[in-house]
């Protein structure tokens, strides 16, 4: 405990100085500062006061001060470093500061001795910060602070120091050298030294061995933002050319989609394992490298899931020397959304929308709701009223106005919104020696949605050690453990499930009442209203209270997940001979899921079934509820993912005497199991007090009949009792066995030939040894051009690097397949009593096969001036053959349709990754980096199942998905023509005739074709360009990403008067209303059956699906703006802290849609033209620091 509240109180001690902190301009060069004052002094009794003046504490042997004489002292406001070095002077005594431990030892004298201080500088004069300073041989290691300083204290002089930095040549000199100056060379080839090496997930590549196409980003450019809702691709969209993600729409992919139904996500490797688990388990704050391996030279390693690419990820390990601490706090905050997008109509537009419908439509009369006992609106009654001659046209439209004069979106929004709150806090302790080292981390995310009654909390917890158990073997661990908490409403109120009018609490916020889903006639998708005066009824005879409140239902039932996963994974590497090692290994993942779906008794969906479900007493005539028991109902859901994977690998890296010929791979093998279960079982009746409820008999249940109290109950509203909707168990297996190889030929360290060879094998797949071993592969080549002779004269060539690859991987479906045919059980309803049957999902098929992708990758490296500019493009083509489709089947098989390879897909794309130094001042730097992905797809060969039945009546505007010689999101519309005489939209067919939209097969308005409509582009952006700029002034950073989608169109929503719910737009009130209109507006009227201008559901997609109602879909968007403050060391080690910063970040304040800026790209259906209400900004504040 009293550690625990030793870290929050310097918490709590930085976030107090913190402002003192942005104003602090020089303070003491070290940490905690002596003040002593004596004669005749002893060295024991100098030691007792530093430490009660300070939090130092001594380590020495009482024999070796015992002899020292005591001496006079005088130190004022003296650093402890000062204090001993003046107090030991030529005594025999070294000591050594690790953490808050100063060690006293046996040293030389003074004269054998040395102060070890210097600067580090750049071959431009410019200090170099965070370089690493270390005493060969000891623990005893410093870093340089922004000035170039360190200070290793006192050393013999003929000590060596290691110097070292990232991307410089690391420098050896004696203690007795000039440290006053040292200039760290820059590495010329960096990205072909071995300091920089890609994780593939089963061994490290040098640049140099590399032939595929990769892109990478290190822990530096990683934690320029901050990963507040704890996702970690959040930080890499706009980082890595090819990688393609968006936050706001969640899609992920990486040079395209090359598949229908099977996997699209790219496969995540974490710590060279594959991860089956949410991502929410990787902690974004343990990331100090990702790695995208984009084409088959890089990815087929990974063989059978390799054909989306794949993303590696490298996590924190332990380092050597005393314990390390790392805090980050972040607290972020985010608005209520913006319901202005939403576009919604007001009460005035939708009343009076509304009452034109039901005046037009003759069938429109009381007695059409009353006779199925469902509930009006006031705007329905007030036309009814009108109809049956009660009131007059002036009276009506008073009416319908008044009701018109209030709107409760206002209301809506400030009962059921609020401001999103997020607060996460990461903590994490690592150390070690030669012979272990460790890391301990913990991770807090809480959440508060924007909408009421929900909230997410998760804590994730990870070890990493490593261990060398003697020379020849090490053993590294690893593990992770997450478990959350999530609650969320069981429905969400939407805007649409009242009437704009009707207040939802009164003056004193309590719950009213209002019509649940009533449209024009009366009817609703999913529930229709009560007539109140039956509700009353009803009440009076013991059922339950019918009426819908939203307001309180929201609190009434919700839906709380439980989340518990753990991840453990460890590998044993054993050293061969000095060119040869074995790596054995393996992962386990366990992930579970229970999902607590809990309606209260008093819950609308409850009540409802319980009134419909209700029996009568035979004496009293009360309502009994004996078929569905009074209480509660919870159903649990319980899900879970198990996976292991085991693997034994061979690795060697030999090089001639000479150094010229170096040849290193790997040959392995592995076992893989993915098992992932779901069961789903229901209690009705429940207490949460006493965890007891009442069985039910479904058996009575499902075939109860009509209601007992049926006449005072909506006849529409009847509650389908579904058995699988409370009950349901499915189990998957799927296992794999790989054997794979890979290996690098490299020549002069300047070309390179590679190649990977891998076969596996699944019980997912059928068993024609045609298909069954059939391998996966890769080669490649790379020639480093600026190591030739002839490029030396060539000084502003930094690097210049071609390189160039074919290969081939695969896809794993997600669909049942396979040499057996696959069941699913159920039971039978109709005949009592209920039988058991089996349902046949899939016939045999012994030639299922992978997903086959063949890719085509060259590539150029270079680098200019220094690296002031660096870069690479690609040029690649993938080519997807055996894609799985549903393929139409012979009738007389059982089946219309199977799942088989029936396709193929072509992906063609350009990629760019930039990064400059515009300037690099002392005091100021400005640094630039530009992302491009261009991808273009196209669907080459595609066999679908044809529609039949009623799937067949679907206007096919809906259907069309994937055609031959057009991307997948392809997106379709009619050629609109505007209206005839009659107000009935007509389109311009493939003969240039005008029509109406039909389902007939015969005649005139036979079916429409995909001929008849036009094709308007893809959905899915084709050009993704990130530009990410970042400033340095002084103690001040400061960066920004923006992020441009384009090349891809969207559909918009069209005017449509029939539309009587919030989704309405003003202007469809310009509707055709007679002969003549059409020469004015081009928005039919309504579909009154009976009358002479009726056109039906399938007529009106004419206009619905309009060319005119598609546009681009190009925007920008500035995804985040991130200033950080680095408080000054000096200043941060009074109170014993380190790398202090505080981050300001402001994630989506701005965007720019260039076809329309009043819609959102992001929150759209792209393909329907639905909106969705956009994600505000989001601010945030984050704290940083070491101690």
């Amino acid at each position: 405990m009293n550690y625990k509240r030793g870290i929050l109180m310097k918490i709590h001690l930085v976030c107090a100085l913190m402002g003192a902190a942005l104003l602090q301009s020089k303070a003491s060069v070290y940490g905690q500062l002596i003040n002593v004052s004596a004669k005749n002094l002893s060295f024991k009794e100098l030691i007792q006061k530093i430490e009660r003046q300070s939090n130092f504490k001594f380590v020495y042997e009482d024999q070796l001060i015992r002899s020292l004489n005591a001496q006079n002292v005088s130190f004022e406001q003296k650093d402890v470093r000062e204090v001993l070095d003046a107090s030991i002077g030529d005594l025999p005594i070294q000591y050594e500061i690790i953490d808050n431990t100063i060690i006293l030892k046996r040293g030389l004298s003074q004269q054998q001795t040395k102060d070890v201080v210097g600067f580090v500088f750049d071959k431009n004069g410019l200090p170099i910060q965070n370089a690493t300073v270390r005493a060969k041989g000891t623990f005893r290691a410093t870093a340089t602070n922004e000035k170039g300083r360190f200070v290793l204290g006192m050393l013999p002089n003929e000590k060596y120091v290691e110097i070292s930095m990232l991307g410089y040549h690391t420098k050896e000199l004696n203690t007795s050298s000039n440290l006053s100056h040292v200039v760290l060379e820059q590495v010329q080839y960096a990205l072909d030294e071995s300091v920089v090496t890609v994780q593939t997930g089963y061994r490290a590549l040098t640049d140099a061995q590399l032939t595929g196409s990769v892109s990478s980003i290190n822990q530096k450019d990683y934690d320029q933002r901050v990963s507040v809702s704890g996702n970690f691709l959040e930080n890499l969209e706009g980082k890595l050319a090819g990688l393609v993600y968006n936050p706001q729409s969640n899609d992920l992919s990486i040079r395209g989609v090359s598949t229908f139904d099977a996997v699209r996500k790219p496969l995540i490797v974490l710590d060279g394992f594959p991860t089956e688990i949410d991502i929410q388990s990787i902690n974004p704050n343990d990331i100090i490298s990702v790695n995208v391996l984009k084409d088959a030279a890089a990815a087929s390693i990974y063989g059978s899931r390799a054909s989306n690419g794949v993303i590696v990820i490298e996590t924190k390990r332990g380092k050597m020397g005393g314990t390390k601490f790392n805090l980050r706090a972040t607290t972020a905050i985010q608005p209520r959304p913006n319901f202005d997008y939403m576009n919604y109509a007001n009460s005035s537009q939708l009343t009076s929308i509304l009452k034109d419908n039901l005046l037009i439509d003759k069938q429109a009369v009381r007695s059409a709701l009353t006779g199925k006992l469902m509930g009006s609106t006031p705007v329905h009654d007030a036309v009814f009223d009108f109809k049956e001659g009660k009131i007059t046209q002036a009276e009506l439209d008073a009416r319908v106005a008044a009701l018109g004069e209030y709107d409760n979106l206002e209301q809506y929004r400030d009962l059921f919104y609020r401001k999103a709150l997020t607060n996460q806090i990461d903590f994490d302790l690592s150390g070690g020696s030669d012979k272990h080292t460790y890391l301990l981390g913990a991770n807090y995310l809480s959440e508060r949605g924007d909408y009421v009654e929900t909230d997410n909390k998760r804590i994730l917890l990870n070890f990493a050690s490593t261990h060398s158990l003697n020379r020849l073997m090490n053993l590294d661990f690893k593990g992770i453990y997450r478990n959350g908490r999530s609650k969320s409403p069981y429905r969400q109120v939407g805007v649409n499930d009242f009437q704009s009018y009707e207040r939802l609490v009164d003056a004193n916020g309590n719950a009213l009442p209002v019509l649940w889903g009533v449209n024009t006639f009366g009817g609703s998708s999913r529930f229709t209203s009560i007539i109140p005066s039956n509700n009353d009824l009803n009440m009076a005879n013991g059922l339950y209270d019918q009426l819908y409140y939203p307001y309180a239902d929201v609190f009434r039932a919700n839906n709380t997940v439980n989340t518990s996963a753990i991840r453990f994974q460890a590998r044993l590497n054993t050293k061969i001979t000095p060119w040869m090692n074995f790596d054995l290994g393996g992962a386990y993942e366990d992930e579970r899921n229970q999902t607590n779906r809990l309606m209260q008794q008093d819950f609308f969906d409850l009540r409802r079934l319980l009134n419909y479900t209700a029996t009568k007493d035979p004496v009293t005539g009360q309502a009994v509820f004996n078929r569905v028991p009074k209480g509660d109902l919870l159903s649990r859901d319980n899900e879970s993912v198990k996976s292991y994977t085991v693997r034994g690998q061979f690795n060697f890296d030999y090089a001639d005497a000479s150094k010229d010929h170096q040849i290193s791979g790997l040959i392995g093998s592995e076992i893989r199991k993915i098992e992932n279960s779901n069961y789903l079982t229901s209690v009705f009746g429940y207490d949460g007090q006493s965890l007891i409820y009442t069985p039910v008999d479904f058996v009575s249940l499902i075939s109860m009949g009509k209601p007992v109290f049926g006449n005072t109950l909506p006849e529409t509203s009847i509650p389908y009792v579904n058995y699988r909707s409370y009950f349901g168990e499915n189990y998957d297996d799927r296992r794999f066995v790989s054997f794979y190889a890979d290996g690098t030929y490299l020549y002069k360290n300047r070309y390179a030939l590679t190649g990977s060879i891998r076969t596996d094998q699944s019980n997912l797949f059928g068993t024609d040894p045609k298909y069954r071993y059939k391998p996966f592969y890769s080669i490649g080549a790379n020639w480093s051009i600026h190591k030739e002779e002839f490029m030396q004269s060539v000084a502003w060539v930094s690097l210049l690097k071609l390189r160039g690859a074919y290969g081939v991987n695969g896809n794993t479906p997600t669909t049942a397949n396979g040499q057996y045919l696959i069941l699913n059980s159920d039971l039978n309803y109709t005949y009592l009593p209920f039988e058991k049957y089996y349902d046949v999902l899939s016939p045999e098929n012994s030639s299922m096969r992978w997903e086959r992708t063949s890719t085509y990758n060259v590539g150029l490296d270079f680098a200019l001036w220094g690296y002031r500019l660096s870069g690479s493009l690609d040029y690649y083509r993938k080519n997807s053959t055996d894609v799985i489709g549903l393929l139409s089947s012979d009738p007389t098989s059982g089946f219309n349709s199977y799942n088989a390879n029936t396709a193929s897909i072509v992906n063609n794309g350009f990629e760019m990754q930039l990064t400059s130094t515009n300037i690099q001042r002392s005091n100021f730097s400005w640094k630039s980096q530009l992302t491009g992905s261009f991808n273009f797809n196209k669907v080459k060969d595609v066999l679908t199942a044809q529609p039949t039945g009623v799937a067949g009546q679907v206007p096919l505007i809906s259907q069309v998905e994937h055609v031959a010689g057009r991307p997948i999101g392809a997106l379709y519309a009619y050629n609109y023509a505007g209206l005839n005489e009659k107000g009935q939209p007509e389109i311009i067919d493939k003969n240039g005739d005008r029509r109406m939209v039909s389902t007939a097969t015969t005649g005139s308005n036979s079916e429409i074709t995909i001929e008849d409509m036009l094709y308007m582009g893809t959905t899915t952006p084709k050009y993704v360009l990130g530009l990410n700029n970042q400033f340095s002034l002084g103690q001040f950073d400061l960066s920004f990403l923006l992020m441009y989608y384009g090349g891809h169109v969207m559909r918009t929503q069209a005017p449509d008067p029939y539309v009587a719910n919030r989704s309405f737009i003003g202007e469809a009130l310009n509707y055709w209303k007679e002969a003549g209109d059409e020469a004015t507006t081009d928005i039919p009227g309504f579909m009154v059956t009976g009358s002479a201008n009726y056109f039906n559901d399938y007529a009106k997609t004419g206009y619905t699906y309009a060319n005119k109602f598609v546009k681009k879909a190009d925007f920008i968007r500035l995804r985040d703006i991130v200033l950080t403050y680095r408080v000054k060391e000096d200043f941060s080690n009074k109170f014993k802290l380190s790398n202090t910063m505080l981050r300001f970040q402001v994630q989506n304040p701005l965007k720019y849609t260039f076809s329309d800026n009043s819609i959102d790209p992001d929150a759209i259906n792209r393909s329907t033209g639905a909106r969705s209400l956009p994600r505000p900004a989001m601010y945030s504040i984050s704290l940083y620091t070491n101690f």
